[in-house]
Protein backbone atom coordinates (compact mmCIF):
# COMPACT_ATOMS: atom_id res chain seq x y z
CA UNK A 1 0.00 0.00 0.00
CA UNK A 2 1.44 3.37 -1.01
CA UNK A 3 1.68 5.73 1.93
CA UNK A 4 -0.47 8.89 1.82
CA UNK A 5 2.46 11.38 1.99
CA UNK A 6 4.11 9.67 -0.99
CA UNK A 7 0.96 9.87 -3.10
CA UNK A 8 0.34 13.48 -2.17
CA UNK A 9 3.96 14.39 -2.98
CA UNK A 10 3.75 12.66 -6.38
CA UNK A 11 0.51 14.46 -7.21
CA UNK A 12 2.03 17.79 -6.14
CA UNK A 13 5.03 17.17 -8.41
CA UNK A 14 3.39 15.66 -11.49
CA UNK A 15 -0.20 16.90 -11.36
CA UNK A 16 -3.58 15.30 -10.94
CA UNK A 17 -4.93 12.97 -12.18
CA UNK A 18 -1.83 10.76 -12.08
CA UNK A 19 -1.31 7.15 -13.08
CA UNK A 20 0.77 5.24 -10.52
CA UNK A 21 2.47 2.19 -12.01
CA UNK A 22 4.22 -0.30 -9.74
CA UNK A 23 6.82 -2.09 -11.87
CA UNK A 24 7.95 -4.08 -8.84
CA UNK A 25 4.41 -5.49 -8.63
CA UNK A 26 4.39 -6.30 -12.36
CA UNK A 27 7.60 -8.30 -11.96
CA UNK A 28 6.33 -10.06 -8.84
CA UNK A 29 3.12 -11.00 -10.65
CA UNK A 30 5.11 -12.35 -13.59
CA UNK A 31 7.43 -14.41 -11.39
CA UNK A 32 4.49 -15.88 -9.46
CA UNK A 33 2.59 -16.64 -12.68
CA UNK A 34 5.59 -18.37 -14.24
CA UNK A 35 6.37 -20.34 -11.09
CA UNK A 36 2.85 -21.78 -10.89
CA UNK A 37 2.86 -23.00 -14.49
CA UNK A 38 6.47 -24.22 -14.45
CA UNK A 39 5.57 -26.38 -11.45
CA UNK A 40 2.97 -28.28 -13.51
CA UNK A 41 4.32 -28.20 -17.08
CA UNK A 42 7.90 -28.79 -18.33
CA UNK A 43 7.87 -26.64 -21.49
CA UNK A 44 5.95 -23.41 -20.95
CA UNK A 45 6.39 -19.85 -22.20
CA UNK A 46 4.59 -16.76 -20.89
CA UNK A 47 3.90 -13.92 -23.35
CA UNK A 48 2.28 -10.57 -22.47
CA UNK A 49 -0.90 -9.30 -24.14
CA UNK A 50 0.04 -5.73 -25.14
CA UNK A 51 -3.58 -4.66 -25.51
CA UNK A 52 -4.10 -4.88 -21.75
CA UNK A 53 -1.77 -1.98 -20.96
CA UNK A 54 0.71 -0.44 -23.40
CA UNK A 55 2.58 1.82 -20.94
CA UNK A 56 6.17 1.72 -22.18
CA UNK A 57 7.60 1.32 -18.68
CA UNK A 58 5.57 -1.89 -18.30
CA UNK A 59 6.54 -3.19 -21.75
CA UNK A 60 10.24 -2.54 -21.07
CA UNK A 61 10.10 -4.17 -17.63
CA UNK A 62 8.54 -7.32 -19.06
CA UNK A 63 10.93 -7.39 -22.01
CA UNK A 64 13.84 -7.25 -19.54
CA UNK A 65 12.35 -10.39 -17.96
CA UNK A 66 12.40 -12.21 -21.31
CA UNK A 67 8.64 -12.01 -21.90
CA UNK A 68 7.69 -12.09 -25.60
CA UNK A 69 4.91 -9.77 -26.85
CA UNK A 70 1.46 -10.82 -27.99
CA UNK A 71 -0.02 -8.14 -30.25
CA UNK A 72 -3.34 -7.61 -31.99
CA UNK A 73 -2.68 -4.67 -34.34
CA UNK A 74 0.03 -2.96 -36.40
CA UNK A 75 0.75 -0.22 -33.81
CA UNK A 76 1.38 -2.85 -31.14
CA UNK A 77 3.68 -4.74 -33.50
CA UNK A 78 5.61 -1.50 -34.11
CA UNK A 79 5.85 -0.91 -30.36
CA UNK A 80 7.19 -4.40 -29.81
CA UNK A 81 9.62 -4.45 -32.72
CA UNK A 82 10.72 -0.83 -33.17
CA UNK A 83 10.45 0.66 -29.68
CA UNK A 84 10.96 -2.24 -27.28
CA UNK A 85 13.33 -4.07 -29.64
CA UNK A 86 11.73 -7.51 -29.33
CA UNK A 87 12.99 -10.15 -31.74
CA UNK A 88 10.55 -10.49 -34.60
CA UNK A 89 10.29 -14.26 -34.34
CA UNK A 90 9.19 -13.91 -30.69
CA UNK A 91 6.14 -11.70 -31.39
CA UNK A 92 2.83 -13.56 -31.40
CA UNK A 93 0.39 -11.87 -33.82
CA UNK A 94 -3.28 -12.23 -32.96
CA UNK A 95 -6.50 -10.28 -33.38
CA UNK A 96 -9.60 -10.41 -35.58
CA UNK A 97 -8.28 -7.85 -38.12
CA UNK A 98 -4.83 -8.32 -39.65
CA UNK A 99 -4.17 -5.77 -42.40
CA UNK A 100 -1.64 -6.52 -45.17
CA UNK A 101 1.10 -4.28 -43.71
CA UNK A 102 0.95 -6.19 -40.41
CA UNK A 103 1.05 -9.59 -42.11
CA UNK A 104 3.93 -8.51 -44.36
CA UNK A 105 5.99 -7.37 -41.36
CA UNK A 106 5.23 -10.58 -39.53
CA UNK A 107 6.22 -12.63 -42.59
CA UNK A 108 9.52 -10.77 -42.98
CA UNK A 109 10.33 -11.28 -39.29
CA UNK A 110 9.14 -14.91 -39.25
CA UNK A 111 6.73 -14.02 -36.45
CA UNK A 112 4.00 -16.58 -35.66
CA UNK A 113 0.53 -15.49 -36.78
CA UNK A 114 -2.64 -16.97 -35.25
CA UNK A 115 -5.40 -17.09 -37.86
CA UNK A 116 -9.02 -17.23 -36.75
CA UNK A 117 -10.77 -17.87 -40.07
CA UNK A 118 -10.30 -18.91 -43.69
CA UNK A 119 -9.85 -15.31 -44.83
CA UNK A 120 -7.04 -14.93 -42.29
CA UNK A 121 -5.32 -18.06 -43.57
CA UNK A 122 -5.51 -16.91 -47.20
CA UNK A 123 -4.25 -13.41 -46.36
CA UNK A 124 -1.41 -14.75 -44.22
CA UNK A 125 -0.27 -17.17 -46.90
CA UNK A 126 -0.49 -14.45 -49.57
CA UNK A 127 1.74 -12.24 -47.42
CA UNK A 128 4.31 -15.01 -47.08
CA UNK A 129 3.69 -15.92 -43.43
CA UNK A 130 5.58 -19.13 -42.73
CA UNK A 131 4.59 -19.76 -39.10
CA UNK A 132 0.83 -20.12 -38.97
CA UNK A 133 -1.27 -21.04 -35.95
CA UNK A 134 -5.02 -21.56 -35.82
CA UNK A 135 -7.45 -20.25 -33.24
CA UNK A 136 -10.18 -22.70 -32.26
CA UNK A 137 -13.59 -21.30 -31.31
CA UNK A 138 -14.67 -22.18 -27.78
CA UNK A 139 -17.23 -20.86 -25.33
CA UNK A 140 -19.05 -17.69 -26.35
CA UNK A 141 -16.19 -16.25 -28.41
CA UNK A 142 -17.19 -15.01 -31.87
CA UNK A 143 -13.76 -15.81 -33.36
CA UNK A 144 -11.97 -18.99 -34.39
CA UNK A 145 -12.38 -22.14 -36.44
CA UNK A 146 -14.96 -24.78 -35.79
CA UNK A 147 -12.96 -27.59 -34.14
CA UNK A 148 -14.29 -30.00 -36.77
CA UNK A 149 -13.05 -27.87 -39.70
CA UNK A 150 -9.40 -27.04 -39.05
CA UNK A 151 -7.13 -26.53 -42.07
CA UNK A 152 -3.93 -28.54 -42.25
CA UNK A 153 -0.40 -27.25 -41.75
CA UNK A 154 -0.69 -25.35 -38.46
CA UNK A 155 2.36 -24.79 -36.25
CA UNK A 156 0.18 -24.16 -33.18
CA UNK A 157 -3.41 -24.44 -32.02
CA UNK A 158 -4.82 -21.65 -29.85
CA UNK A 159 -7.85 -20.69 -27.82
CA UNK A 160 -8.72 -17.38 -26.23
CA UNK A 161 -11.23 -17.54 -23.44
CA UNK A 162 -12.63 -14.10 -22.72
CA UNK A 163 -13.27 -12.32 -19.43
CA UNK A 164 -15.66 -9.77 -20.96
CA UNK A 165 -19.01 -11.27 -21.94
CA UNK A 166 -22.50 -10.27 -22.98
CA UNK A 167 -25.12 -10.54 -20.26
CA UNK A 168 -27.51 -11.25 -23.10
CA UNK A 169 -27.25 -11.04 -26.85
CA UNK A 170 -27.38 -7.33 -27.76
CA UNK A 171 -30.25 -6.10 -29.91
CA UNK A 172 -30.94 -2.85 -31.72
CA UNK A 173 -32.90 -1.72 -28.66
CA UNK A 174 -29.97 -2.24 -26.27
CA UNK A 175 -27.06 -0.05 -25.39
CA UNK A 176 -23.78 -1.95 -25.54
CA UNK A 177 -22.80 -1.07 -21.96
CA UNK A 178 -26.08 -2.49 -20.64
CA UNK A 179 -25.25 -5.92 -22.07
CA UNK A 180 -21.62 -6.25 -20.91
CA UNK A 181 -20.30 -8.06 -17.87
CA UNK A 182 -16.73 -8.80 -16.79
CA UNK A 183 -16.07 -12.18 -15.16
CA UNK A 184 -12.56 -12.34 -13.74
CA UNK A 185 -10.91 -14.33 -12.34
CA UNK A 186 -12.46 -17.30 -14.12
CA UNK A 187 -12.95 -20.79 -12.63
CA UNK A 188 -10.56 -23.56 -13.74
CA UNK A 189 -13.08 -25.64 -15.68
CA UNK A 190 -13.36 -23.60 -18.92
CA UNK A 191 -9.60 -23.59 -19.47
CA UNK A 192 -9.35 -27.27 -18.57
CA UNK A 193 -12.05 -28.10 -21.15
CA UNK A 194 -10.30 -25.93 -23.74
CA UNK A 195 -6.97 -27.61 -22.97
CA UNK A 196 -8.48 -31.05 -23.45
CA UNK A 197 -10.03 -30.00 -26.78
CA UNK A 198 -6.77 -28.57 -28.09
CA UNK A 199 -4.81 -31.61 -26.93
CA UNK A 200 -7.11 -33.92 -28.91
CA UNK A 201 -6.88 -31.70 -31.98
CA UNK A 202 -3.09 -31.40 -31.64
CA UNK A 203 -2.81 -35.20 -31.55
CA UNK A 204 -5.05 -35.61 -34.60
CA UNK A 205 -3.25 -32.89 -36.61
CA UNK A 206 0.32 -33.52 -35.47
CA UNK A 207 0.72 -30.11 -33.81
CA UNK A 208 3.36 -29.63 -31.09
CA UNK A 209 2.38 -26.26 -29.58
CA UNK A 210 -0.78 -25.33 -27.71
CA UNK A 211 -1.59 -21.67 -26.97
CA UNK A 212 -4.02 -21.32 -24.06
CA UNK A 213 -4.31 -17.57 -24.60
CA UNK A 214 -5.35 -15.27 -21.80
CA UNK A 215 -8.03 -14.72 -19.14
CA UNK A 216 -5.93 -16.61 -16.60
CA UNK A 217 -6.29 -15.68 -12.94
CA UNK A 218 -3.36 -14.29 -10.98
CA UNK A 219 -1.50 -16.28 -8.35
CA UNK A 220 -2.44 -17.73 -5.89
CA UNK A 221 -5.82 -18.56 -7.52
CA UNK A 222 -3.85 -19.69 -10.56
CA UNK A 223 -2.54 -22.88 -8.91
CA UNK A 224 -5.79 -24.88 -9.12
CA UNK A 225 -6.40 -23.49 -12.59
CA UNK A 226 -2.96 -24.54 -13.91
CA UNK A 227 -3.21 -28.01 -12.39
CA UNK A 228 -6.60 -28.60 -13.97
CA UNK A 229 -5.40 -27.51 -17.42
CA UNK A 230 -2.16 -29.51 -17.16
CA UNK A 231 -4.06 -32.63 -16.04
CA UNK A 232 -6.41 -32.23 -19.00
CA UNK A 233 -3.49 -31.94 -21.44
CA UNK A 234 -1.81 -35.06 -20.06
CA UNK A 235 -5.04 -37.02 -20.02
CA UNK A 236 -5.29 -36.47 -23.78
CA UNK A 237 -1.66 -37.44 -24.38
CA UNK A 238 -0.21 -34.00 -25.12
CA UNK A 239 3.44 -33.48 -24.10
CA UNK A 240 4.52 -30.51 -26.20
CA UNK A 241 5.09 -26.79 -25.78
CA UNK A 242 2.55 -24.64 -23.92
CA UNK A 243 2.17 -20.91 -24.61
CA UNK A 244 0.22 -18.56 -22.31
CA UNK A 245 -0.73 -14.95 -23.01
CA UNK A 246 -1.78 -13.28 -19.74
CA UNK A 247 -2.54 -9.59 -19.54
CA UNK A 248 -4.86 -8.75 -16.68
CA UNK A 249 -3.15 -11.22 -14.31
CA UNK A 250 0.16 -9.36 -14.65
CA UNK A 251 -0.94 -5.72 -14.49
CA UNK A 252 -4.41 -5.25 -13.02
CA UNK A 253 -3.23 -4.62 -9.44
CA UNK A 254 -0.02 -2.88 -10.52
CA UNK A 255 -1.68 0.41 -11.54
CA UNK A 256 -3.73 2.88 -9.49
CA UNK A 257 -5.09 6.26 -10.54
CA UNK A 258 -4.74 9.23 -8.18
CA UNK A 259 -7.52 11.78 -8.62
CA UNK A 260 -8.34 14.96 -6.71
CA UNK A 261 -11.64 16.40 -5.48
CA UNK A 262 -12.18 19.73 -7.25
CA UNK A 263 -15.63 20.59 -5.88
CA UNK A 264 -18.29 19.36 -3.47
CA UNK A 265 -21.88 20.19 -4.40
CA UNK A 266 -24.86 19.05 -2.33
CA UNK A 267 -23.21 15.75 -1.38
CA UNK A 268 -21.76 15.18 -4.85
CA UNK A 269 -17.96 15.25 -5.09
CA UNK A 270 -16.55 16.26 -8.48
CA UNK A 271 -13.20 14.68 -9.31
CA UNK A 272 -10.64 15.62 -11.93
CA UNK A 273 -10.84 12.08 -13.39
CA UNK A 274 -13.94 10.52 -14.85
CA UNK A 275 -15.04 7.98 -17.41
CA UNK A 276 -12.51 9.49 -19.83
CA UNK A 277 -9.78 7.78 -17.76
CA UNK A 278 -11.80 4.94 -16.23
CA UNK A 279 -14.11 3.78 -19.06
CA UNK A 280 -14.64 0.47 -17.29
CA UNK A 281 -16.97 2.32 -14.90
CA UNK A 282 -19.59 1.85 -17.63
CA UNK A 283 -19.97 -1.81 -16.59
CA UNK A 284 -18.34 -2.12 -13.15
CA UNK A 285 -17.80 0.52 -10.45
CA UNK A 286 -14.11 1.09 -9.69
CA UNK A 287 -12.79 0.56 -6.15
CA UNK A 288 -12.13 4.03 -4.77
CA UNK A 289 -10.33 4.91 -1.54
CA UNK A 290 -9.51 8.19 0.16
CA UNK A 291 -5.76 8.65 0.60
CA UNK A 292 -6.30 10.40 3.96
CA UNK A 293 -9.79 9.23 5.03
CA UNK A 294 -11.92 11.11 7.55
CA UNK A 295 -14.63 8.46 7.63
CA UNK A 296 -16.56 6.09 5.40
CA UNK A 297 -19.72 8.02 4.59
CA UNK A 298 -21.17 7.21 1.17
CA UNK A 299 -20.51 9.94 -1.40
CA UNK A 300 -21.59 10.18 -5.02
CA UNK A 301 -18.56 10.75 -7.22
CA UNK A 302 -18.70 12.54 -10.55
CA UNK A 303 -15.98 13.09 -13.11
CA UNK A 304 -15.06 16.46 -14.65
CA UNK A 305 -16.69 15.97 -18.04
CA UNK A 306 -19.54 18.15 -19.20
CA UNK A 307 -21.75 15.07 -19.28
CA UNK A 308 -24.51 14.28 -16.84
CA UNK A 309 -23.61 10.58 -17.06
CA UNK A 310 -19.92 11.00 -16.11
CA UNK A 311 -20.32 9.02 -12.87
CA UNK A 312 -17.54 7.03 -11.18
CA UNK A 313 -19.62 5.78 -8.25
CA UNK A 314 -23.13 6.49 -6.92
CA UNK A 315 -22.19 5.88 -3.26
CA UNK A 316 -18.50 5.28 -2.58
CA UNK A 317 -17.58 4.85 1.14
CA UNK A 318 -14.90 7.56 1.04
CA UNK A 319 -16.43 10.58 2.80
CA UNK A 320 -16.74 13.15 3.99
CA UNK A 321 -14.69 14.90 1.31
CA UNK A 322 -13.34 18.39 0.75
CA UNK A 323 -11.82 20.07 -2.31
CA UNK A 324 -8.17 19.08 -2.56
CA UNK A 325 -8.64 15.60 -1.11
CA UNK A 326 -6.90 12.87 -3.10
CA UNK A 327 -8.57 9.55 -3.91
CA UNK A 328 -7.15 6.39 -5.42
CA UNK A 329 -8.95 4.26 -8.00
CA UNK A 330 -7.36 0.93 -7.13
CA UNK A 331 -6.28 -1.94 -9.40
CA UNK A 332 -7.09 -0.26 -12.72
CA UNK A 333 -4.10 -1.55 -14.71
CA UNK A 334 -6.07 -3.74 -17.11
CA UNK A 335 -7.68 -2.02 -20.11
CA UNK A 336 -8.64 1.19 -18.26
CA UNK A 337 -5.39 3.01 -18.97
CA UNK A 338 -5.11 1.58 -22.48
CA UNK A 339 -8.66 2.65 -23.38
CA UNK A 340 -8.53 6.09 -21.74
CA UNK A 341 -8.73 9.28 -23.82
CA UNK A 342 -7.96 12.99 -23.53
CA UNK A 343 -11.65 13.86 -23.84
CA UNK A 344 -12.25 16.70 -21.40
CA UNK A 345 -8.63 17.13 -20.28
CA UNK A 346 -4.99 16.34 -20.97
CA UNK A 347 -3.72 12.80 -20.73
CA UNK A 348 -2.21 12.46 -17.24
CA UNK A 349 1.42 11.86 -16.41
CA UNK A 350 2.58 8.39 -15.38
CA UNK A 351 4.80 7.85 -12.34
CA UNK A 352 6.42 4.43 -12.00
CA UNK A 353 7.98 2.69 -9.03
CA UNK A 354 10.97 0.43 -9.65
CA UNK A 355 13.28 -0.91 -6.96
CA UNK A 356 11.19 1.01 -4.42
CA UNK A 357 11.92 4.36 -6.10
CA UNK A 358 9.38 6.53 -7.93
CA UNK A 359 10.22 8.39 -11.13
CA UNK A 360 8.38 10.03 -14.00
CA UNK A 361 7.69 7.50 -16.75
CA UNK A 362 5.53 9.68 -19.01
CA UNK A 363 4.95 13.42 -18.77
CA UNK A 364 1.55 15.06 -18.72
CA UNK A 365 0.17 15.86 -22.17
CA UNK A 366 0.59 19.44 -23.40
CA UNK A 367 -1.27 21.64 -25.86
CA UNK A 368 1.50 20.92 -28.36
CA UNK A 369 0.85 17.19 -28.09
CA UNK A 370 -2.86 17.76 -28.51
CA UNK A 371 -2.75 19.80 -31.71
CA UNK A 372 0.60 19.09 -33.38
CA UNK A 373 -0.62 16.43 -35.78
CA UNK A 374 -3.60 18.49 -36.92
CA UNK A 375 -1.50 21.65 -37.36
CA UNK A 376 1.06 19.78 -39.46
CA UNK A 377 -1.66 18.24 -41.61
CA UNK A 378 -3.27 21.66 -42.17
CA UNK A 379 -0.01 23.40 -43.05
CA UNK A 380 1.25 20.58 -45.27
CA UNK A 381 -2.09 20.30 -47.02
Amino acid sequence: MIQAPVIEALVAEHGSPLWLVDLDRVRANLHAFRAVWEAVWPDVEVAYAYKTNRTLAILRALDAEGVPPEVVCAPEYALARDVIGAAGESIVVNGPAKPPDLLERAAADEAPVIADGEDDVRAARAAGVSRLGLRVRVGDSRFGFDPAALPAGAEALAVHLVSTHFRRAPTAADSLAATIRVDWPPPPQPHARAAALLARLARDHGVGTIDLGGSHPAAPQLAAHARAAADALRAEGFAGRLLLEPGRALVVDAVDLATTVVAVKDGLAVLDAGTNLLPGALWAWPRLEAVAPRGDAAVALSGPLCLNVDVLHPAAPVGPLRPGDVLLARAVGAYQQAQSTQFGDWRPAVAAREGGRWRLASRRESIGDLVQQEEDAWVDG
